[in-house]
């Protein structure tokens, strides 16, 4: 049926009740052209952006907020320097070098995997806006690529400092020729792509734990800590882990930014696969990755709509 709206035109009626619970609703209308699709998607991963960007440093002054940033990763490498050199005393000194590098860009991977997580936590639990953030016209899978890419921004300045105090302070060999450039940009923004993707997955879960749900992004990232290849190379894993960790986009792009910043001779996750298998092998893995969050979050962003527990908080 169809009613006389203003100045007379034609709308479609709307249903008098809405649809039962978990049933879907009435469609939101025609499908847009795939060239707006982009744009708005685009246009809200911008803003998501400048909002993370916002809620991370607008609770104290510039400096403040660049001296905290730079600390606390600092703060983390010389507790395991210290802990490298009571063990292994100066006999570390290879290993110093896959530490450094390790720690340097570590933060990238926790503000990136981490960064999605939070923001659903975040939103839904502190600020209570999840509902009207998940209610807008804008795309939320974008929303929440935005607010992760802020955190790994805001990561980049430890990831700077942690790499020259390991090369000026502990003279670790660090080197990134001209030539390997290239082959860093392109492990980076990999490196970052699969970071997101494990993100995504990691939200996906947190969508469907409506109580103290901050515990899961944690988890992961201290198990990603421990069988990624941070610390120490997963040749000295056991052989159940070494799989575990040959299947992990991280493992491969930490592998992939050593071969760029650490001399030839340094200790290596996969000393088998060539610069190129490492950088193909971290590709596939990333796409892989991307397909089974994109589908893991629609799953769980479906079920926890059935269940009415999308934004439900911890205190419900």
């Amino acid at each position: 049926m169809a009613a006389r709206g203003p100045g007379g035109c034609v709308r479609a009626s709307r249903p008098r009740f809405p649809a039962p619970h978990g049933a879907p609703g009435a469609p939101r209308g025609p499908s847009q052209p795939a060239l707006l699709t982009v744009r708005t998607a685009w246009r809200t991963l911008r803003t998501a952006f400048w909002l993370g960007w916002q809620v991370e440093s607008n609770w104290t002054d510039p400096l403040l907020f660049a001296l905290y940033q730079v600390v606390r990763p600092l703060g983390g490498l010389l507790i395991l320097l210290f802990m490298v050199r009571a063990a292994a005393g100066p006999a570390a000194g290879p290993a110093l070098g896959f530490l450094v590098v390790g720690t340097a860009f570590w933060p990238a991977v926790v503000a990136g995997m981490q960064g999605m997580a939070w923001a659903v936590v975040g939103d839904r639990e502190h600020w209570r806006t999840l509902r009207y953030v998940y209610t807008a016209p804008v795309s939320f899978r974008a929303y929440l690529v935005g607010r992760a890419l802020a955190l790994v921004a805001s990561a980049s300045a430890a990831v700077a400092v942690t790499l020259l105090f390991g090369w000026a302070v502990l003279g670790v060999p660090l080197r990134l020729e001209l030539g390997e450039l290239p082959y860093f940009l392109c492990a980076w923004a990999t490196g970052v792509t699969g970071v997101l993707a494990l993100g995504l997955a990691t939200a996906a879960g947190v969508l469907c734990v409506s109580g103290e749900a901050w515990r899961m992004p944690e988890a992961v990232g201290a198990a990603l800590y421990l069988v990624s290849g941070a610390l120490f190379p997963v040749t000295v894993l056991p052989e159940p882990l070494r799989q575990v960790a040959s299947a992990l986009p991280v493992s491969w792009w930490l592998e992939a930014l050593r071969r760029v910043w650490l001399p030839e001779n340094s200790p290596q996750s996969f000393p088998w696969a060539s610069d190129l298998q490492v950088l193909a092998t971290l590709a596939v893995l990333v796409a892989a990755f991307a397909a089974c969050g994109l589908l893991a979050f629609g799953l769980s962003e479906r079920r926890a709509r059935q269940l009415g527990i999308l934004d439900r908080e911890t205190g419900f």
